[in-house]
């Protein structure tokens, strides 16, 4: 039996209970003598093992933690054995993986969160090993944060990556009582094993950094009382346009390679989604937690390659692992189920080209680009032996279709490339409106087409 005994954050803190423990076990092990806690058992001439040279050979805190485990495992005989860690001893890391590993019991003591020289800053408490450790930490800037565990520089450096990140450089942070800026968390003269880092909340007009909390908080504060008469007026149907609009923003910014504007841009779309959410939420309708809720769960079952059990080793199976998890999860019964979902509020050239992939799937396509082009050849003859204005539409559409499923053959996306060519006539044309002196309807078309071959050479680049 492992009995764990956590002996504070500081000399005399040790409880009853504990001390008790220690005196029952055959054996002592002590995660570490480098600290004012190990005083207790040199004042009592308790015999001890400290742990430091398991500390000394891991290449890290994870390798640690598991040589630790190992270790006490060899050790267990049968014999009551302690394990006196520092701080509340529920939070430490070595004690977490043991309690996975076996049985435990835990006599907890002071945490270095609650300790009464550190900053009691804590809604939220987290060990500087796990915030490292996990995926794109973040939290509510609304609530104080305190880190514990900050025992070392390296692990100072780490948390002040992920302090910046949500932050900036300059913000105030207490380092135990101390106010210093995050650029300097590793800048200090000490660190051990009851380091506390404290966060204080700010208002929102104070700060720099800001995340989707912030986002949608001041969405709340726009549409409440007192807020913007305008944004308290909108509804679903009177915005609908500007997710459109914003979103074409964006890709013209990724186009364009324009990162400042792509920041802009998809801070503008994203907007749009939270204003949905806070007009859907005021009318009792879903809000935002239903929508991330939502994505992210669909995000989890459709990579069933990830989170599953499927093997996906390919962009090709991994493609082919989510197509068969959406059809499961839409409950599609055919292909023209599938195809009747895609958003008819599409760009036509794009719906086209979902149609198209959509029925290819299926085996319903040509045998090879040859006859692909032969077909735009008969759609073309085609519009040409139209003559009303239905035939006309008619057939130009299905002229269109065919240069569409040409393009998709090929591996291109069709409003990619027309917006491409749109981009490339208009700066074509300036160019020969500029060298025309303004005049161009005084020109022949001999001197205008001059000048468009002096324009493809002159823009190309």
């Amino acid at each position: 039996m492992v009995t764990v005994v956590a002996l504070g954050c500081g000399k005399g803190q040790l409880t009853l209970e504990g001390a008790k423990a220690i005196e029952r076990a055959d054996k002592v092990f002590v995660k570490t003598a480098l600290t004012d806690t190990y005083d207790y058992f040199n004042d009592k001439g308790i015999d001890n093992v400290p742990l430091d040279f398991i500390y000394e050979n891991s290449q890290d805190f994870d390798d640690l933690d598991k040589s630790i485990v190992d270790y006490l495992a060899k050790q267990d005989d049968g014999s009551n054995i302690a394990y006196c860690v520092n701080g509340s001893g529920c939070d430490d890391r070595s004690v977490i993986a043991l309690s996975k590993a076996r049985d435990i019991k835990i006599i907890p003591s002071v945490s270095a969160g609650t300790a009464g020289n550190k900053p009691s800053v804590a809604n939220i408490s987290i060990s500087a090993y796990e915030l490292v450790n996990m995926r794109g930490f973040n939290y509510d800037t609304r609530l104080s944060l305190s880190i514990t565990d900050l025992d070392n520089v390296f692990i100072a450096g780490e948390v002040k990556l992920v302090l910046q990140n949500i932050l900036g450089d300059e913000e105030k942070i207490l380092f135990n009582k101390k106010e210093i800026p995050v650029y300097e968390l590793d800048r200090q003269s000490e660190y051990d094993y009851s380091t506390v880092v404290g966060i204080l909340p700010k208002k929102l007009v104070e700060k720099s950094r800001f995340n989707f909390a912030d986002l949608c908080e001041i969405m709340k504060i726009l549409r409440g009382d007192g807020g913007c008469q305008w944004d308290r007026a909108q509804t679903h149907e009177s915005i609908r346009e500007n997710a459109i609009e914003e979103a074409y923003e964006l890709v013209d910014a990724i186009n364009n390679q324009d990162l400042d504007n792509m920041i802009e841009e998809s801070g503008d779309l994203m907007l749009q989604s939270v204003f949905h959410c806070a007009i859907a939420e005021d009318c009792a309708e879903f809000n935002t937690e239903d929508v991330l809720s939502a994505i992210c769960r669909k995000l989890i079952d459709r990579h069933t390659h990830i989170f599953g059990d499927v093997v996906a080793n390919t962009l090709e199976e991994a493609l082919k692992a989510w197509d068969a998890a959406k059809a499961k999860e839409k409950k599609y019964s055919s292909v023209s189920d599938k195809i009747d979902k895609i958003a008819k509020s599409l760009p036509a050239l794009l719906r086209a080209y979902k149609v198209q992939k959509a029925v290819a799937k299926t085996g319903f396509e040509f045998e090879n680009f040859e006859q692909v082009i032969s077909k735009i050849d008969e759609e073309k003859q085609e519009l040409l032996r139209a003559k009303t204005p239905d035939e006309l539409e008619d057939e130009g559409g299905d002229l269109l279709i065919a240069v569409v499923n040409a393009l998709r053959w090929k591996g291109v996306d069709p409003e990619v490339a027309l917006s491409r060519s749109i981009e490339k006539f208009s700066r074509r044309y300036k160019y020969v409106e500029d060298h025309c002196d303004g005049d161009m309807k005084s020109k022949d078309m001999d001197t205008l087409n001059a000048l468009w071959e002096e324009a493809k050479i002159a823009t190309e680049n």
